[in-house]
């Protein structure tokens, strides 16, 4: 029954796998070995509109605690990659960018993730943006 979700769902589109998930999808970023900076753990959330398939609101949360919120720009490339874009008002690494696919190895589809990829950040006015975490997005339990 699993490996039969998982064959199925292998390669799928994102948002038709992110509208089948809870609501609103959770993101878990776990960090980059090779960042410099230390890292918290970070989670952010994903409101996906239905009234819109090129915006969504990206809410990122530290330590449990709100910390800012924007509406950012959803690009979905070939089959099973998305990438969404923004920027957060006032923060030292204002741009981001996360890469989703699902495309999962075998490995992280058994420890529960229907998405993974990757966080860049950093200022694209200055030219810089570096990758800081891996992205995972957990399937809900059927």
């Amino acid at each position: 029954m699993v490996q039969l979700y998982y064959y199925e769902n292998l390669g799928a589109e994102c948002r038709k796998l992110l509208a089948k998930t809870d609501y609103p999808v959770k993101v878990v970023l776990f960090p980059y070995e090779g960042w410099a900076a230390s890292a918290l753990r970070v989670t952010w959330t994903l409101k996906l509109h239905k009234w819109s398939r090129s915006r969504c609101k990206v809410v990122e949360l530290k330590c449990g605690s709100r910390m800012a919120s924007t509406v950012a720009k959803v690009t979905e490339f070939a089959k099973g990659y998305m990438s969404i874009r923004g920027r957060f008002k006032g923060a030292k690494d204002p741009d981001f960018e996360l890469c989703l696919t699902s495309h999962v190895s075998n490995a992280d589809f058994r420890d529960g993730y229907l998405l993974t990829g990757t966080l860049e950040r950093g200022d694209r006015a200055e030219g810089r943006m570096e990758l800081t975490h891996f992205a995972m997005v957990r399937r809900d339990p059927y």
